[in-house]
């Protein structure tokens, strides 16, 4: 059976557009694939593992011994729960990722997950050539990223003042560090303003959304 992964980054619910046009996504998407399993993960509702001294001591006591042995550490304590969540996320043949933007970036239970996912001499391996290689790999990802301002698809300019966005370049990179590759993305902007505009642009991405979730 097919698993979607739906990692929810706003703790808004029906009041955020980007969980809105996630949402709209999801029901296109099960309409055209009833079989498939969907794991929800809203990051705002849910207790994640803590990543503090133990855990940090541990990702580094598990290089080391990937390096002079070949292979890690027993997953206990912390460590665990790092591994609780990596394990969850290679389970899942598709991932949906729907996030605001938050001061120009994600949202710090986000950051967090990402913390948790990405482990060098877990989900990322280092080959002979000290290359990284991520071991997440062969699934496509549907990013649903909303911002109250309109940004380009590109990286941070330094010409770009104060309203510069790091928000989809860092989850772009961050996701091809674990080995993605099928990155697709879908922007509600600007959402800063309410009014028959505003409402526009939800139905618009709303209708992306549809047509997107039935080629996923």
């Amino acid at each position: 059976m097919t698993k979607l992964l739906f990692i929810e980054a706003s703790p808004r619910k029906e009041n955020s557009y980007s969980s809105q046009v996630a949402n709209e996504f999801l029901e296109s998407y099960k309409a055209a694939n009833p079989e498939d399993e969907i794991e929800r993960l809203p990051l705002f509702e849910t207790e994640l593992a803590p990543l503090g001294m133990e855990g940090a001591n541990q990702k580094m006591e598990n290089i080391m011994k990937l390096m002079t042995t070949g292979s890690g550490i027993e997953p206990e304590g912390e460590w665990a729960g790092v591994m609780k969540e990596i394990e969850r996320l290679k389970s899942a043949d598709k991932v949906l990722l729907s996030a605001p933007m938050w001061n120009y970036s994600i949202p710090y239970r986000l950051k967090h997950w990402i913390d948790l996912v990405v482990q060098v001499g877990a989900s990322v391996m280092v080959n002979e050539k000290f290359e990284y290689i991520g071991q997440i790999t062969d699934r496509p990802l549907q990013m649903i990223l909303a911002s109250g301002s309109p940004y380009e698809n590109r990286f941070p300019l330094e010409s770009d003042g104060t309203k510069t966005d790091f928000e989809r370049a860092y989850l772009d990179h961050i996701f091809r560090f674990l080995g993605f590759t099928d990155i697709r993305l879908i922007r509600v902007m600007p959402t800063g303003m309410p009014g028959p505009q505003l409402d526009e642009i939800v139905a618009n991405a709303k209708k992306e959304a549809k047509e997107a979730a039935k080629a996923f």
